[in-house]
């Protein structure tokens, strides 16, 4: 089964997206970043989503594992919350989206599971979109994806 990874970065200068996807090995087939001019952390997240999905079916990856560290995107688009009336139209072209999936999961991660995507979508690229190839990848980012791969451990901490 085919994951995608999907992240949004929202900051006073900027918002954007972006996501990666991996084969069943784990391996990366390729990175995404979009500039985002939404204004609202859970919107970034589900236009991450719709892109990756889009870039899924384009590339005939029609098994997909959807994974964001947005729990509460994750949970509209799993039918558990009511989706804000904002959002209807990006949550119903995402969902015809999934029509065109042989099978599909939406899951939540915890952000130390999600930092390839994560690294993504905090890129500075500019305007519009840059879709990112395994041998174009910043030094970092293959470091956090042999992370993953190799499964590292993250203990979190728990403040008072």
């Amino acid at each position: 089964m085919t994951v995608l990874q999907c992240d949004a970065s929202l900051t006073a200068e900027r918002a954007s997206y972006g996501g990666i996807i991996r084969d069943d090995t784990g391996s990366a087939i390729m990175a995404f970043a979009v500039k985002g001019d939404d204004n609202s952390v859970p919107g970034m997240e589900l236009y991450a989503i719709l892109r990756g999905v889009t870039f899924c079916i384009q590339q005939n990856h029609l098994r997909v594992s959807i994974r964001s560290d947005s729990k509460l995107a994750v949970d509209i688009l799993n039918g558990t919350v009511s989706c804000p009336w904002s959002m209807h139209p990006l949550k119903d072209s995402i969902t015809t989206l999934f029509e065109q999936l042989h099978h599909k999961e939406i899951r939540h991660v915890w952000r130390e599971l999600n930092q390839p995507a994560d690294f993504i979508a905090a890129m500075d690229i500019g305007d519009g979109e840059v879709t990112l190839y395994p041998p174009d990848f910043p030094q970092d980012l293959v470091e956090l994806i042999k992370n993953d791969s190799d499964r590292k451990v993250f203990f979190r901490t728990l403040s008072h």
